[in-house]
């Protein structure tokens, strides 16, 4: 059996190919084409999402033995987060394989939907050969990302907090606002009247998005 495109890119055959075709199908693909929907990649995302996380830590946690814990989650922030997911994808062209449903546009550069694709197939891998084979292309893939120049990139949260300390003597506050369809919502205020808001699909996200939008409105690059 010859391996598919996406095989190639990724470095992983499929023992069950519905699971790979699973992860490449967007909801969207079905929508404009009006058929029942069948299996899209919505759950695998979700599954992905956790074992990449998982692996993620496991990874780190061994290879920076000497390293706080502080340096270890800002690291895992840095390497999860969507921007890099969707820039991995891109570097990878996995768009080019997904189903998604756009009319001849194509898939939206600035979205995440490449992210959730890439979540999506670590998930299917995870089900498909488990742990060990899932921890071997996830080694692979970030392999270039584990530098300390890219690991120590502050989160916006870690930013902001720096700034507001330093400008007013004062702690960003995030309340969660609400849960939704695809995820949470977070407000962030500062005690002198500024507030903004995030969205993601964990509350850690949305508060990381809620920081980034303080900082633009505060225009803290």
């Amino acid at each position: 059996m010859f391996p598919t495109p996406v095989e190639e890119i990724i470095g992983y055959t499929f023992k069950n190919r519905v699971l790979l075709e699973q992860a490449i199908t967007h909801t969207s693909f079905f929508n404009e084409r009006k058929q029942t929907r069948k299996s899209d990649n919505e759950k695998l995302e979700y599954l992905g999402d956790a074992i990449l996380n998982c692996i993620i830590s496991i990874i780190l946690f061994n290879k920076y033995k000497d390293r706080h814990e502080g340096f270890l989650s800002n690291a895992r922030s840095c390497l999860v987060r969507r921007d890099t997911l969707t820039e991995i994808a891109k570097k990878l062209e996995l768009g080019k394989h997904l189903n998604y449903g756009n009319g001849d546009n194509g898939v939206p550069e600035e979205s995440k939907v490449l992210s959730n694709m890439f979540e999506a197939l670590i998930g299917a891998i995870y089900l498909d050969g488990g742990f060990n084979k899932t921890r071997g292309v996830i080694n692979r893939l970030f392999k270039s990302y584990f530098t300390d120049e890219r690991l120590s990139e502050k989160s916006p949260k870690n930013t902001l907090q720096e700034y507001t300390q330093k400008k007013w003597g004062m702690l960003p506050k995030y309340k969660f606002v609400r849960r939704v369809k695809d995820g949470f919502t977070v407000n962030v205020y500062l005690g002198n009247g500024y507030k903004a808001k995030g969205h993601g699909k964990t509350k850690k996200e949305a508060e990381q998005k809620a920081a980034r939008a303080m900082l633009d409105l505060l225009n803290v690059r």
